[in-house]
């Protein structure tokens, strides 16, 4: 008896093979998810929408008031943070331009030293800051600079784009003269640049005048700040540039420690920065555009059978960009993901597990505010465990004190500005913060940012 061979599978090879390149090139098939999972939606949409009305945001009460003053304190604390620093070392000339950083550019390629990112985009145009010092300041320090459209790294860039910052420890920024304050009153002068992205801080200590004396560096934490130096940029001296490092070995009992690196750790990591500062002529300054308001999208957020695991169901007019943020009467709910058919899924600030910028504002009056990268670690009801990172003005990290927490710039999106909730330091842990967030249960109406700008 002759038997047929059997037939090539070739349904389940097509449905294998459609699948491997579905999860090897995300952004090909991105458009055809988002129409799925979209149309997919609109039947529990449907069916959720007969069971409640949302919860709607009712007259301005006492709570509300307090939160936009807390947020005009905010903005108005930050503001003289952010400029008060550098005001001194720059002519009168000059007047400060506060900038929103709309992008952390974390491209691998361009990382600094210690893994840090590199590049910044503001959200100006190269054309609006026309004319402009190519410094750009963060409180009294030094970060990096702005590179001339069509040129070195910005080659590419158009007058019409968002400006790009190329820090400090960019593999194409200038060395800087410098000066290395020691504890015995004296100084010594060296250069600063950038650190290969294998070394263990962004910058890297240079050309010292006193050799043998920065060889007996036994200790980091000085602080480094720029001097006049006859290079290609004139360079006001007496800003921050960072504190130093040491690499090298510890020493025995009879010998001395031997110092192989002295590198510096700029005050403030990137990925914590909300806002820079660039420095115009007066005349120049005042005729600036004001920075675009931001535009809301009303929304209504419902609950999904995995709602305990923060992710719940979006439906709005309109579309929904990824990483928008959600705020329900000016209070930050956690960021969407944007599908088609007016609908997305809303990944709760609560449940997330991504690095966050955000901005501690403490309850002391005047204190200055705190700009910090976080991490959720942990949730327990409406309380979450922030563990955050904070910046060194200071030389150290100064520990965390009670306050209220705001989102920082995390994308164009999701402006800085949007209220967390209150915050206090969590138990004997100096980098620990336990967040109050807002309850989400029931049908909530919201409001989804569309359009960038002040919140």
């Amino acid at each position: 008896m002759r038997h047929d061979p059997p037939a090539f599978p070739v349904g389940l090879y097509g449905m294998l093979l459609f699948a491997l390149c579905w999860l090897t090139l995300p952004t090909v098939f991105a458009p055809l998810e988002r129409w799925l999972v979209g149309a997919a939606c609109v039947l529990p949409r449907t069916i959720a929408s007969w069971w409640g009305q949302p919860a709607h945001a009712s007259a301005p009460v006492a709570a509300d008031r307090a939160l936009r003053e807390r947020a005009a304190d905010l903005e108005a604390r930050t503001r003289y943070a952010d400029v008060s620093g550098a005001r001194s070392v720059f002519p009168g000339s000059y007047e400060p331009v506060r900038c929103a950083v709309r992008q952390v550019v974390m491209d691998q390629s361009r990382r600094a030293g210690g893994g840090v990112p590199a590049e910044l985009r503001l959200d100006r145009t190269y054309a609006e800051l026309a004319g402009a010092s190519d410094l750009v300041t963060k409180g009294v320090a030094l970060i990096g600079y702005l590179p001339t459209p069509g040129n070195g790294v910005a080659a590419d860039d158009q007058p019409e784009d968002f400006a790009r910052v190329v820090l400090l420890g960019h593999r194409s920024s200038p060395p800087v003269g410098a000066e290395l304050e020691l504890e015995d009153g004296g100084r010594l002068r060296l250069v600063v640049r950038g650190a290969a992205s294998i070394d263990p801080a962004p910058l890297r200590a240079d050309l010292w005048d006193d050799p043998y004396r920065a060889a007996r560096l036994d200790h980091g934490g000085q602080a480094v700040r720029t001097m006049e130096f006859a290079g290609d940029r004139d360079v006001p001296a007496g800003l921050l540039l960072g504190h130093t490092r040491i690499w090298g070995y510890s020493g025995s009992d009879n010998e001395p420690p031997l110092t192989i690196g002295v590198f510096v750790a700029p005050p403030v990591d990137p990925r914590a920065l909300s806002r820079v500062v660039v420095w115009k002529s007066v005349v120049d300054a005042a005729a600036l555009p004001a920075p675009r308001a931001a535009r809301h999208l009303p929304a209504v957020v419902r609950e999904l059978p995995g709602a305990a695991h923060g992710r719940y169901l979006l439906a709005a007019n309109g579309r929904v960009p990824d990483g928008a943020a959600v705020v329900q009467r000016g209070r930050f709910l956690g960021t969407a993901r944007g599908l088609a058919l007016g609908g997305g899924l809303l990944q709760s600030f609560a449940a997330s597990r991504h690095a966050w910028c955000v901005v501690l504002l403490p309850d002391e009056p005047g204190a200055r505010p705190r700009e910090l990268e976080g991490t959720v670690e942990s949730r327990d009801g409406d309380r979450v465990l922030l563990r955050v990172r904070g910046d060194t003005f200071s030389g150290t990290q100064e520990p965390l004190v009670p306050g209220t927490l705001f989102t920082g710039s995390n994308g164009p999106f999701c402006p800085s500005g949007l209220a967390i909730g209150e915050a206090r330091p969590h138990g004997e842990a100096r980098d620990l913060l336990a967040v109050e967030v807002p309850p989400m249960t029931g049908p909530i109406a919201v409001e989804i940012v569309v359009d960038g700008g002040a919140p």
